[in-house]
């Protein structure tokens, strides 16, 4: 319906404009009668022809209407937002802006449950209200989209938490490959890391005991406390029980005065790794088997047993099924050792992790030494056809030496070949004419360890290597006479 005539002084005759607007408006004085509104308005507010509004109340003409129930949800002003959800029964927002002396927002809904959002602002005259000019927004299309977005929010939420939780035992994973023995291996981790079982790693020197035990640790709910390390190949026998289970005071000659604690007691709370377990002597097998079984301790010279809480991992190159038959390690010790048995295959039995771990070392080794190396096609073919006796410590050691010898940019065969393949490498020459059998031994020996002594930089190192003690490396070394770092 056409208004009769205009009602607004001039000055304030813009309603040639807002008739051509689809938005509801209407605009009331600060007396609530209402002044002014638009054809969309009446439409909306099912005002017929025969009906004459202006000049009315505003809460007389929405009565009449019948609209509906109306619901605050928002006021606002400059600078200051307010929310809260009084319910308007044909009460005007418009009447409320005239009350309050500031734009007030309503959420209501339609005869059609149609979303709708009324806003009314002030109109000032020489400071003082003498309009109020409200329109009414359908927002159901919005709420709907809006309603849609959370929805995929919070499934794009769910599905960020999987990829969380992917990348964590995935991405972030330090255990590198791709074949199915190493899928299997991070699958193994995730179910134990959760729990305090004990577990036992198999498997050749440098398989990665190590990197699966860091990795077990790192997703365990322990890895926030002590993380103790201890290879019970490279500490001497006699000095191994001290270290592992501490001493009271006075225990011994030359012990300290105040006592010591031990590398077992040092990991309470955390988790305890024990390295080249089939080198721990006979004699402390039962003092372990007693912490395992009592989750306790007793301190050289103590006569109380100290409570410990760990969770023990531990490691060897050794087969120790083998060691129990032949009565050099216990079998109840073994039992408890390996509840969660986990064996780690050598490198020439899943190839197929060559590549993988030849682009994750030489990217290693390329941001350590600054270079930009890179493997080619062929390289990574002789690469494959090695078998590897020193599994990933050996391919780590080469790609290292590769990338810090020589300024070409590509790593050929031709660089790998004469590594690996060398004679003197392989087989190292021994003239047999004048030698023993010991001699030729004694010689064949000293050429490996000295080998791997320059390789591997430590004997500790060294003596994983070879799959044996470091004790045993620093004797032979001596007595033939070699040097290392």
């Amino acid at each position: 319906m056409e208004p009769s005539a205009p009602l607004l002084p001039v000055k304030l005759d813009f309603s040639i404009v807002l008739d051509l607007l689809d938005i509801p408006i209407h605009i009331i004085d600060s007396n609530g009668l209402l002044r002014y509104y638009n054809p969309a308005w009446g439409e909306f507010m099912r005002i017929t022809a025969e009906v004459e509004v202006l000049g009315r109340h505003i809460n007389d003409v929405l009565r009449q209407a019948a609209v509906g129930f109306f619901f605050s949800i928002e006021e606002t002003e400059i600078g200051q937002s307010v929310t809260h959800f009084d319910q308007k029964m044909f009460n005007s927002v418009a009447i409320e802006t005239l009350e309050h002396g500031k734009s007030v927002s309503m959420f209501t809904y339609s005869t059609k449950q149609n979303k709708l959002i009324v806003t009314s602002s002030p109109i000032y005259e020489d400071g003082k209200i003498t309009y109020a000019i409200t329109s009414v927004t359908d927002i159901t299309e919005f709420s709907d989209t809006r309603d849609r977005l959370e929805d995929a929010v919070q499934k794009n939420k769910l599905i960020s938490d999987e990829l969380k939780l992917y990348r964590t035992q995935y991405s972030t994973s330090s255990i590198v490959g791709c074949s199915k023995a190493i899928n299997d291996l991070r699958d193994m981790v995730g179910y134990v890391a959760s729990t305090n079982a004990t577990v036992l790693i198999t498997g050749e020197s440098g398989v990665g005991k190590e990197v699966l035990t860091n990795e077990i640790y790192n997703q365990s709910k322990r890895n926030n406390k002590p993380f103790i390390k201890v290879n019970c190949a490279s500490i001497p026998e006699h000095l191994l029980e001290s270290e592992l289970f501490g001493y009271e005071k006075g225990a011994f000659t030359g012990a300290s005065k105040a006592g010591k604690m031990g590398l077992i007691e040092l990991a309470n709370t955390g988790t305890l790794l024990l390295d080249e377990i089939g080198e721990l002597p006979k004699a402390l097998q039962p003092k372990l088997l007693r912490v395992l079984q009592e989750r306790e301790i007793m301190r050289l010279g103590g006569t109380e047993g100290i409570p410990v809480d760990i969770r023990l991992i531990a490691a060897t190159n050794q087969n120790l099924e083998e060691m129990v038959q032949q009565g050099l390690f216990r079998n109840d010790l073994y039992y408890r050792l390996s509840i969660i048995p986990i064996k780690i295959p050598p490198l020439r039995d899943r190839k197929e992790d060559i590549p993988v771990l030849a682009q994750h070392f030489l990217d290693k080794f390329n941001a350590k030494h600054g270079k930009m190396k890179r493997l080619t096609q062929g390289a990574l073919s002789i690469m494959g056809e090695y078998d590897w006796p020193g599994n990933i410590r050996e391919l780590e050691n080469l790609l290292e030496r590769l990338v810090i010898i020589g300024e070409e940019r590509y790593i050929t065969t031709t660089q790998i070949e004469r590594i690996l393949y060398t004679s003197e490498r392989v087989h190292p020459a021994i003239d047999e004419s004048s030698l023993t059998l010991k001699e030729m031994v004694d010689q064949f020996e000293r050429s490996v360890l000295k080998n791997a002594l320059e390789s591997c930089g430590t004997t500790y190192k060294a003596a994983e290597r070879l799959g044996t003690s470091q004790a045993t490396v620093v004797r032979k070394a001596h007595a033939y006479g070699l040097k290392w770092k």
